[in-house]
């Protein structure tokens, strides 16, 4: 098991008329939570408010049911999160097209769960998810995003289409479609590490390494807040959302080593799927 501390925040933004982002923490179940809404005349709204309430209710219940499902094999805290997500999915499809006010509404996803000494991480769409170890920053989601994933555009392009507005469309977002297809990732927990988990309000202002400064160098609240800030003094365009998490203490001393597990994958398949993906 882990302790960890942690805090979210939320701000408006200085330009949107309503905040479209939404995010959970609840500690007593270990899981955390960002959505970014986007779609509909009011939808984007509904769609991150669906599914942070969604995926955390069902979490919380599924830890109270069978750790067996009805073929008799064993579910998994990944299969759970999995779910969850798929759940949640399939409301905001169906008010989509039931509504028409939240018709074309979807939202980005991107959670955090805490498992023994693991860590599950969960993302459909562009809401970053950082770890911060021993003083680097690395990348613990996958971008769904047009540029992400036609990185085999020449490199004579490459500039160009990095700063057009391609770069900003998703690929995956929950809720568009009638299914969506999750990225999942295992990954052991140490004493120190920082989780971040953000909107791109806040990631389309800072870069990595200013996220990770400005986080060692405060507690999780106040690291929240500044980073919130300084997203705001440099435009503040759209909703700024984030979450920081803490690993205080790790009762056990798992094997050093990164992602064990992307969505049900061995880990060295699980390398290659990174390698390929991220690098």
């Amino acid at each position: 098991m882990v302790t960890v501390q942690a805090a979210g925040f939320t701000d408006i933004g200085k330009v949107r008329k309503a905040n479209e982002d939404s995010y959970l923490l609840d500690e007593s179940i270990g899981l955390y939570l960002v959505a970014d809404g986007m779609g509909g005349h009011r939808g984007g709204g509904v769609a991150s408010r669906i599914a942070v309430e969604t995926i955390g209710t069902s979490m919380a219940s599924s830890l109270d049911e069978s750790a067996d499902d009805n073929n008799g094999l064993a579910v998994t805290p990944s299969d759970r999160l999995l779910q969850s997500i798929q759940l949640a999915n399939w409301k905001i499809h169906e008010q989509s097209t039931t509504d028409e006010a939240c018709r074309g509404m979807g939202t980005t996803v991107s959670a955090l769960y805490f498992v023994d000494d693991c860590m599950i991480t969960a993302n459909v769409g562009d809401s970053p998810i950082y770890l911060l170890r021993n003083g680097e920053i690395e990348d613990l989601y996958i971008p769904h995003t047009l540029l992400h994933e036609y990185k085999k555009i020449p490199k004579s392009l490459e500039k160009r289409f990095s700063g057009a507005k391609l770069a900003h469309i998703l690929t995956r977002a929950v809720g568009i479609r009638a299914e969506v297809k999750v990225d999942v990732a295992q990954t052991v927990c140490f004493a120190d590490d920082i989780i971040v988990i953000c909107s791109d309000g806040l990631s389309g202002k800072l870069s990595r390494e200013e996220v990770r400064d400005l986080v060692y160098q405060n507690d999780v609240d106040a690291a929240c807040k500044m980073l919130t800030e300084l997203a705001l003094r440099r435009g503040g365009e759209d909703n700024i959302t984030v979450i920081v998490v803490r690993v205080s203490t790790v009762n056990s001393s798992p094997d050093q080593g990164l992602l064990k597990r992307i969505a049900g994958i061995p880990a060295w398949i699980a390398s290659l799927f990174r390698n390929r993906h991220l690098g």
